[in-house]
């Protein structure tokens, strides 16, 4: 689903490198705690992790190869480091980190709650394991702005909230949580303003998207994909002239130590 790591960048790195500081606040880590970065994508999280804590080794884990090329030219920490592999058969011992976290991940790993108990198991007893996830109601105009467009042209068309297996709520993140055996779980909600300078800076980078926007893209005439443009405009713009607009993104996060 995801792989190409300058499209990803475009479209979403840019909103994922403003929320990591927010997860990494939420979940805390201690000086000299051993973290990991499960499902890191271009390594947002794992930089901003190196910037803002003193973890004394922080390894970023990833099936997408493309991803983890490219996370290996931003970040030259020492403490950095980042491996090809899956979230679902981790390759570390059992109780090797103080901290396991996930960022935007956890809605594209096929067997999630597979992925949860490895994520547990190679956390230490007393650690923290920790996940957040894009709002996936109205609430998250980022993500909704787009998926109302998408409805106003092709009613059958699923937006992220209608999607199987979507852990975009509290109740579906710390249901997550509960069944991997984790306790004092805690999950909070994330706010943030996404500053755009332009129509053109939004829309852009969905004519290289991945994931289901670019499905739903890929599928469209080039008549309906100026329809899509022309619908999603009115959503951000409504009859005004294009320039500076902020939308409301929200995610939600829940962290749970392990027993």
């Amino acid at each position: 689903m995801f792989e190409v790591a300058e499209a990803y960048e475009a479209m979403m790195g840019r909103w994922s490198r403003q929320l990591a500081p927010l997860f990494v606040e939420f979940v805390g880590v201690r000086d000299g705690d051993t973290v990991l970065d499960a499902g890191c994508g271009t390594g947002s999280l794992s930089a901003a992790l190196a910037r803002m804590t003193k973890a004394s080794k922080i390894v970023g884990v990833d099936p997408a190869g493309g991803f983890i090329e490219y996370a290996r030219t931003q970040i030259a920490d020492p403490r950095v480091t980042f491996e090809v592999g899956d979230a679902q058969n981790l390759p570390y011992s059992d109780a090797s980190f103080d901290r396991c976290m996930a960022l935007l991940a956890v809605d594209y790993i096929p067997d999630v709650r597979r992925a949860t108990l490895e994520m547990r198991r190679v956390t230490k007893t007393a650690g923290v394991v920790a996940t957040a996830m894009w709002d996936r109601s109205g609430a998250n105009e980022l993500d909704s702005c787009f998926w109302h467009a998408a409805a106003a042209i092709d009613p059958t068309a699923k937006g992220s909230s209608g999607r199987r297996g979507s852990y975009g709520s509290a109740e579906a993140l710390s249901d997550l949580w509960i069944g991997a055996g984790l306790i004092d779980i805690e999950v909070a909600g994330v706010t943030m303003p996404c500053h755009l300078s332009s129509f053109d800076q939004l829309w852009q980078p969905y004519l290289r998207s991945q994931g289901a926007t670019g499905a739903f893209m890929a599928g469209l005439s080039a008549d309906r994909r100026e329809a899509l443009r022309e619908a999603m405009r009115q959503n951000v713009l409504g009859d005004g002239p294009d320039g500076r607009f902020t939308l409301q993104a929200k995610a939600w996060a829940v962290r749970g130590v392990v027993s």
